[in-house]
């Protein structure tokens, strides 16, 4: 028996599985144990293969094409500690529910736990972070074992897909030898047909329920990240009541009457706060990037709040009696939407309105702090169907306070887990799937481009534009109260002695640096023509800056 092309064979019936459900990328990377994985990635003629080399690169690479394209996309590797260097994007694809697809090789059982080389226990690796684990024997491949093997590579793709999506993880034990001694000839193409996907809705009970509530009273929606769905513009409009839009909802740019965008200054008066009361919260998406947001809605303990998750997950505020509503968004809102209740008072979205027009005026009547005047100008630069990727930690708070533009641009981050590690990683991804004709372009700070910076690697040949907002560390932290003590700048800040135009120059990136906005202004004026990747490097006097944004918020502490 030929085992190495019966290991080939075997892998090629589980791709096969994969494509016939929809997967057609598939991220590997290097190794020995999983040969028979990776060629029949190669051969295989419905799959576009990325080769990277580093597995935690790679892991939010996949993580970025998923999230970009909506379909799930495979991993490979080999075994060891490669597998574990999927970890950190594993568990941003659970928080986030985007669908991946683990296929890591393994010893066979002959060789676990005897001290053999490159051998550690894969057996459920990620524990409670994927959504289904299988665990594949090594053994001979019969034609009914090769049918199991296509049926599992569709079931795959159905537990990472379904209502509840996120990364689910096949572990294969593969007996050497691994590369066969001949290999196919040909290769049929497999059927794509596309998995029925579940959508569920409201009982016409329940909804009659909601529509009640909501009916001509004074209510907040919420869209936090990832909830990108114009049905909740659509039905702020119906009803006449606000849009809270966070900038990862993919709502904050879209041109509408009730999206609201300046809440994180006006809320903090605390009469605005008083006077903006809600009878009830509709919340789409994530948890809001903005702390201000956060804290008014821990005031709204009065109100029903309705949390819409489509996997049933629960959220909690302190003194709220939240709900959740195990629905889609988008059908809750068309639903809603075809009741056609009464809107609310004229005068309460006209004071949302009000308030934010107003903290839009003062903005742009004073000094801001030059990460805002970096923000805003890009935004304001940017074709449509542009793409943005905002850093977390002060490249996203800054994006929320400051950004304010009405174009199509889709926006994503990983606010899952709000890591700063794999950003880079992830743009890549995200930018290998972007086919919009706009631009593409990202935001981070220096410590997490120091966080990823073999990321350059995949990110070079992209067109791309990254803003590197270097306030020397961790420079969220001069806003907490860490800030006081004495091992803070060792401990908390941490800078990074790093020559960013070298780190750049050594992947073969374009790079610039620039201490003002007029040199920025120039730079990515330059940078919008350039071809590849280019990198503009901006020198944050952290002092100033901070200074300048807390005199902004505390014009609004009242």
């Amino acid at each position: 028996m030929d085992q190495g092309r019966c290991n080939l064979d075997g892998c090629l019936a589980l791709l096969d599985g994969l494509v016939g459900a929809g997967v057609e990328q598939v991220v590997l990377s290097p190794g020995s144990r999983n040969t028979p994985l990776t060629l029949a990635a190669v051969l295989h003629p419905q799959l576009q293969h990325h080769v990277v080399v580093d597995e935690r690169g790679g892991g939010y690479f996949a993580l970025g094409m998923a999230m970009a394209s909506g379909k799930p996309v495979a991993l490979i590797c080999t075994s060891g500690t490669a597998v574990a260097n999927w970890f950190p994007a594993v568990v941003e694809a659970k928080q986030q529910q985007i669908p991946l697809i683990l296929l890591s090789a393994d010893r066979p059982w002959e060789l676990q736990q005897c001290m053999a080389n490159q051998t550690i226990d894969q057996i459920k690796l990620f524990g409670s972070h994927v959504r289904a684990f299988h665990q594949l024997p090594a053994a001979g491949f019969s034609p009914a074992v090769l049918h199991r093997l296509r049926m599992l590579g569709r079931q795959l793709v159905r537990e990472s897909a379904a209502v509840v999506a996120g990364p689910v993880h096949a572990n294969i034990s593969l007996r050497e030898p691994l590369v066969p001694e001949s290999l196919p000839q040909s290769f049929s193409a497999v059927e794509v047909k596309p998995l029925a996907k579940a959508q569920p809705v409201l009982r016409q009970d329940e909804l009659q329920g909601l529509g009640a509530t909501l009916a001509g009273s004074k209510g907040v929606i919420i869209c936090g990240p990832g909830a990108a769905s114009a049905e909740a513009l659509r039905l702020g409009e119906a009803l006449a009541c606000p849009v809270l839009a966070d900038p990862l909802s993919g709502l904050r740019f879209v041109s509408s009457g009730a999206v609201i965008s300046r809440y994180d200054l006006f809320l903090r008066s605390k009469t605005n706060a008083a006077q903006l009361r809600a009878e009830w919260v509709l919340h789409f998406g994530g948890t809001p990037v903005s702390k201000t947001l956060q804290q008014y809605l821990d005031e709204q303990g009065h109100a029903p709040y309705w949390w819409v998750d489509a996997s049933g997950r629960s959220m909690d505020r302190p003194g709220m009696a939240m709900e959740t509503l195990p629905v889609s968004a988008q059908h809750l809102c068309r639903q809603l939407l075809s009741r056609e209740l009464p809107p609310a008072a004229p005068d309460w979205l006209k004071a949302w309105r009000a308030l934010n027009q107003q903290a839009e005026t003062r903005l742009q009547q004073q000094d801001l702090p030059l990460e805002a005047q970096v923000v805003r100008h890009a935004l304001g630069e940017l074709p449509e169907q542009s793409l943005l990727f905002s850093g977390n930690s002060m490249s996203v708070r800054f994006l929320d306070a400051y950004s304010a533009d009405n174009k199509d641009i889709a926006v994503h981050g990983n606010r899952g887990a709000s890591g700063i590690d794999g950003n880079l990683s992830t743009l890549a991804g995200i930018a290998s799937m972007w086919r919009g004709k706009g631009k593409v372009l990202g935001i981070i700070g220096d410590l997490a481009f120091f966080h990823d910076l073999n990321a350059l690697a995949l990110a070079r040949h992209q067109d791309m534009i990254l803003l590197l907002l270097n306030n020397q560390g961790g420079g969220i932290f001069d806003f907490l109260p860490q800030r006081a003590l004495p091992e803070y700048e060792a401990c908390w800040r941490t800078p990074v002695a790093l020559d960013h135009g070298q780190a750049s120059a050594a992947f073969g990136v374009n790079s610039v640096q620039v201490r003002d906005m007029n040199a920025f202004a120039q730079a990515f004026s330059r940078a919008m023509e350039g071809k590849g990747m280019q990198l503009i490097e901006i020198v944050i006097d952290s002092a100033h800056s901070n200074a300048l944004h807390q005199n902004i918020a505390a014009q609004w502490a009242n």
